[in-house]
């Protein structure tokens, strides 16, 4: 299976964009690409916000959770919000146990 993330801009008054992973965060391959994707993002747009949707993630592993963390203190130095949406319920649970619960919406 391929992994895949897709990112576009929101259609609000303020620099919003979202970024879509699409199945599982399970490895260190998709950790990454989800890490950089946030790099690529802050360096090409400049946003005041990132949505990160996770309705199609049905799990994510402590690589993916690092790569939102990770993710999260590089959007601050950019100044950016971010914030996690439609997380499956086992994603939301491991995302607040591991201290991203202000992350979530």
């Amino acid at each position: 299976m391929t992994y895949v993330i897709n990112t576009h801009r929101l259609p609000e008054k303020t620099m919003a964009i979202a970024i879509e992973p699409q199945g599982e965060i399970a490895t260190a391959e998709a950790a990454d690409l989800l890490r950089g994707r946030f790099g690529m993002v802050l360096a090409a747009t400049n946003p005041e916000r990132i949505v990160v949707d996770l309705s199609a993630v049905p799990a994510i592993s402590e690589a993916g959770v690092d790569a939102l963390r990770m993710g999260y203190d590089r959007a601050k130095t950019h100044d950016a919000d971010v914030e996690v949406v439609h997380a499956a319920p086992e994603v939301h649970a491991q995302l607040r146990s591991q201290g991203l619960a202000a992350l979530l919406s």
